[in-house]
């Protein structure tokens, strides 16, 4: 079914769009907080390092069909039907894990095999924000894009506060027709739930429209060829594309740590790091709702770059904290997995801990509030530097740059935090975030919508005639 045109933003669609947005990031976020305590449970033995490879997998395949299905869409003219295959690869993925019980060996490669299926099929994602750019005109194009974003963001942030619906079932669970559900594959669970939930609308409700560029001039000027619009501003797509990359970089290095960092650092058990993961992001998920609320009605633009750093600093485990990490109970005759195990690390030994209400404080402020503007202002701004032509293939990329850095964070900091400790991939975070900072800083006045842009490229060819 081809896009119906409209000269007014489609909202009912635009809306729609925001809550399939949601469903596909709830699905990647909601198992973050119990995968690493669940393949703990499965095999006691894996590293840190190894476990970075089933996180980045899901990223891996995400970043590679992105930018297939953008040019999909623009070839057929038409996002629905890529959405509904896009639906059903995830839900095939997440039969796989909640299979993952079922197995006797291999239990990390079959993990791995279904964030790999599950990545490829939330390809589709980056269709959304296109959608909601080309299905809107260029005065609510801020609001639409919003609709779209905020319900990426707010997925990934309320996704791993659903784990708190599980907690209650523990490590033991429940059996029924002979599936066990516990706190490690309810989420499974839920997400095949919520995935059908999602093919559904699409299927039934998402009724597809797009804005006629220039209706306006189009009959009376039917036998003049169309003005072709000039490429986008490279430098500011360019720094559009990095900020997006440095943020999930960020964001899923603290995801895929976490647990593990909050269990050697505050000595939580595993079922105690799951809960507190899922409270926390309860919390600024409400914050984020809040927020993207209050952009719609009222309009925030501005940037915050500052939080992130500041928390990243005051959480730096430096020498001069007093209190070093407690060496951990031997646990095959204690059952813990608590605070930091010296005969695995060698970095224990000198390693101090940060204070709690810091960690927490800042984590919230930084995903609830900052990460939240981000998300508003970098999208919606690299929307409008790419101007008003099909942005498939455009949004695709600047997804595959997200993508990118999810992939990238579990593999290096990882493999970085199992041999150095929490100062490397700390210090890696500082030293990425600083680049960003200064790039906006020193390339402010290219960051303008295509429109400026177009018009200063238009000037400057006038003078340059004229001389």
């Amino acid at each position: 079914m081809l896009p119906k045109p409209t000269q007014e933003t489609a909202w009912k669609p635009i809306y729609i769009g925001g809550i399939c947005s949601f469903i596909q990031t709830v699905q990647f976020a909601i198992f973050f907080p119990s995968m690493w305590p669940y393949i703990l449970t499965l095999q006691p033995d894996l590293k840190q390092s190894s476990f970075g490879i089933v996180v980045a997998a899901y990223s891996f395949t995400q970043c590679i069909f992105s930018p297939f299905f953008g040019y999909w869409s623009n070839n057929i003219s038409q996002v629905r039907l890529p959405m509904i295959i896009g639906f059903i690869i995830m839900a095939f993925g997440n039969l796989v894990y909640l299979s993952l019980q079922f197995w006797n060996d291999h239990y990390l490669y079959v993990m791995m095999f279904s964030r790999l299926i599950a990545g490829a099929g939330s390809g589709n994602m980056s269709l959304l924000r296109a959608y909601a750019s080309t299905a809107s005109t260029s005065k609510d194009r801020s609001k639409a894009i919003v609709c779209v974003s905020g319900g990426i963001a707010i997925g990934s942030m309320v996704g791993p506060a659903l784990q708190l619906l599980f907690t209650p079932l523990g490590a033991e669970g429940i059996t029924t027709l002979g599936l066990k559900i516990d706190i490690y594959t309810a989420p499974a669970l839920l997400c095949l739930v919520i995935n059908t939930i999602g093919l559904l609308i699409v299927q039934l409700a998402f009724v597809e429209k797009q804005i006629i560029l220039d209706s306006a001039d189009s009959s009376a000027e039917e036998d003049v060829p169309k003005k072709k619009l000039i490429n986008p501003c490279m430098i500011a797509i360019s720094v559009c594309i990095m900020t997006r990359f440095t943020q999930q970089f960020i964001n899923t290095t603290v995801e895929s740590i976490d647990v593990a960092f909050t269990m050697m650092m505050f000595s939580f058990e595993k079922e105690k790091a799951v809960a507190m993961n899922a409270t926390m992001h309860t919390i600024f998920g409400a914050i984020a709702s809040v927020l993207y609320l209050s952009f719609i009605f009222t309009g925030i633009r501005k940037y915050d770059l500052v939080i992130p750093l500041v928390w990243m600093l005051s959480t730096y485990p430096y020498n001069f904290y007093k209190d070093n990490v407690k060496p951990m109970i031997n646990v095959v005759f204690e059952g813990s997995d608590a605070n930091c195990d010296f005969t695995k690390y060698t970095w224990c030994e000198d390693l101090t801990t940060v204070p709690i209400w810091a960690y927490y404080a800042g984590f919230i402020m930084m995903f609830g509030v900052s990460f939240s503007i981000i998300n508003i202002t970098n999208t919606t701004l690299y929307s409008k530097v790419v101007g008003p032509r099909p942005q498939g293939t455009y949004q695709g990329f600047y997804q595959m740059a997200g993508s990118f850095g999810r992939m990238i964070a579990p593999l290096l900091m990882s493999a970085t935090y199992t041999f150095f400790g929490p100062r490397i991939p700390w210090f890696i975070l500082i030293g990425n975030f600083v680049v960003v900072i200064a790039a906006w800083i020193v390339l402010r006045k290219k960051m303008v919508p295509f429109d400026e842009y177009e018009a200063n490229r238009v000037r400057c060819s006038v003078a340059d005639t004229n001389v």
